[in-house]
């Protein structure tokens, strides 16, 4: 009896040898900071390397501080899978404190796999001093010039300035760019192998900022050497791209959108079987609304800030009702009372008419295309949505992530409509594409991925937790669940309930509500999850 007592722990050992991979952390983490001294409010950098030493690819990694005095200003982003065997060097960017003092800046690191599995326990402890009589680095100083405005699709030049102020040489092992979606590198100079004593070099590099909207920082990596130390430096600077499509001439937009181009310049906004519905066309001359609408989106930089501004104005100009009268746009103009319809079809050439690639979207049940008419506009990151009806102006994963997308997800997957984009040329009857799966492709991850985005860094582990025990038409009607309320709201209330509660609520729900017809608006479901309604 006391033999098979003690050959408990010696299997125990022996399993934890064998099979020891199986208890292996998914990689190997290493925290710095480029700097422990730092001025009130100034910014400085945690440079996270990541190894994938597991056995599946990683998707995502999230920094949690331990001390809210610190704000992440930026973000960096994440490769769509590291490889097992590959890794990264992520850099994240950070307000200190505004008060002076000694800080103790507590780190973690959330991994997350291919198989949606949240790996913890890495942690960085790092002591930061914040004074005004933080100075430069004492080995290297690291200066970068660069533009603090381009517009999209224009090419700069940045100088990046390294000197070495000892009085011994320094090995310089490597230098990399942060930059931003869509930013390019397009030349560089050669970094030399080591920088002497007192000795200052000037390199000069070139981006080409994309067709896009972007603000935030570009930041410059230096790891070098000093006596078989490594050691790295940063310098971040600010930089903002510009995107007015409606300032630049045909060739620039045909190469910025592509096969998209023809969304901008199609003569008709929806097709021939609405104006036999209602007995008008839904032809335009972009040259007739180009200057109003130029009025209307002042100085928009971005096709979403157009969007935003066109809607802000119609919401100021019109009153809605459900009757239409007319399929063209320069009618529905001087009109004061418009269908939702209506609306969609004037944003629809008002963007269009400033050159951004527009069209409508509507429901198409076999026969009747003119159902939930919506306006998506397309951008670099892809295709937003306008809907006008229920108050949205995003992206289209933000729409998938709305309280209005479930039933629209219903009416699809139960009762068998399609989600087609109108693309007239000839007006004879049905003319338009299935866009279907550009809604419903890959929609858990695109749900899970909003969703975590909007939560607080420490409940995502317990939003993993909970989705791991559903099963998968449960994980995606919890999904629809959790992006109905506000950010506040869905933090709120996950952070009060316990796991096991979560998960039996929302199975519970499911199995009440899933044969039955959703409600336009699924904040209705969520104010009953979260205990607001009897």
């Amino acid at each position: 009896m006391v033999m098979r007592k003690a050959l408990v722990p010696v299997v125990f050992i022996l399993v934890v040898l064998v099979f020891g991979c199986l208890f292996k952390p998914p990689a190997e983490v290493r925290f710095s900071v480029d700097k422990t001294l730092v001025r009130p409010g100034g910014t400085l950098h945690v440079m996270v390397f990541v190894n994938n030493t597991g056995k599946v690819g990683l998707t995502g990694a999230t920094l949690v501080l331990g001390d809210d005095n610190f704000q992440i200003l930026q973000e960096p982003k994440f490769p769509d899978l590291l490889k097992v065997g590959d890794s990264v060097q992520l850099v994240w960017i950070l307000r200190a404190p505004l008060k002076p003092g000694v800080y103790n800046l507590k780190l973690s690191l959330e991994l997350t796999d291919e198989l949606k599995r949240s790996w913890t326990g890495f942690y960085g402890q790092f002591r930061i001093t914040v004074s005004d009589e933080a100075g430069p680095p004492d080995e290297l100083k690291l200066n970068v010039e660069a533009p603090s405005t381009l517009k999209g699709g224009e090419t700069a030049q940045i100088n990046v300035t390294i000197e070495n102020t000892l009085e011994v040489p320094v090995d310089l092992r490597d230098i990399s760019f942060n930059l931003m979606d869509g930013m390019k590198l397009l030349s560089a100079d050669a970094l030399p192998d080591t920088l002497d004593a007192n000795e200052k070099i000037e390199l000069s590099y070139t981006i080409k900022a994309p067709y896009a909207y972007r603000d935030g920082y570009i930041s410059v990596i230096v790891k070098y050497s000093l006596s078989g130390a490594e050691s790295s430096i940063v310098k971040s600077v600010p930089l903002k791209v510009v995107w007015r499509p409606w300032e630049e001439d045909d060739e620039t937009l045909q190469t910025a959108y592509g096969l998209r181009y023809h969304w901008i310049t199609d003569e008709y906004i929806v097709d021939g079987y609405w104006m036999e519905r209602y007995n008008s066309t839904s032809a335009f001359n972009g040259t007739d609304l180009r200057n109003l609408t130029l009025k209307v989106i002042g100085n928009a930089e971005s096709e979403f800030q157009a969007a935003q501004a066109i809607y802000d104005w119609m919401m100021r100009t019109y009153s809605f009702g459900d009757t239409t009268s007319t399929l063209e746009p320069s009618k529905i103009l001087p009109q004061d009372r418009i269908s939702y319809a209506e609306a969609q079809i004037l944003m629809t050439a008002m963007l269009r008419s400033v050159d951004v690639p527009a069209r409508i979207v509507t429901l198409f049940n076999g026969t009747n295309c003119t159902l939930w008419p919506m306006t998506e506009f397309y951008t670099a990151d892809g295709w937003y949505v306008a809907d006008i009806k229920h108050g949205f102006v995003g992206s289209l994963d933000e729409y998938l992530a709305s309280p209005y997308f479930p039933k629209l997800y219903q009416l699809v997957t139960r009762d068998g409509y399609r989600i087609v984009a109108q693309s007239p040329s000839s007006l004879n009857g049905h003319e338009h594409v299935d866009v279907t799966g550009d809604f419903l492709a890959d929609l858990e991850d695109r749900l899970l991925r909003i969703v975590t985005e909007r939560l607080k860094p420490e409940l995502r582990s317990k939003l993993m937790i909970v989705m791991n025990n559903l099963d998968e038409n449960q994980r995606l009607y919890a999904l629809f669940l959790f992006s109905a309320p506000s950010k506040e709201d869905l933090n709120r209330v996950l952070s009060t309930y316990s796991t096991r509660k979560i998960e039996q609520d929302v199975k519970t729900m499911y199995e009440f509500y899933r044969t039955m017809t959703w409600s336009d608006d699924f904040t209705r479901y969520w104010k009953i999850f979260a205990g607001e309604v009897g």
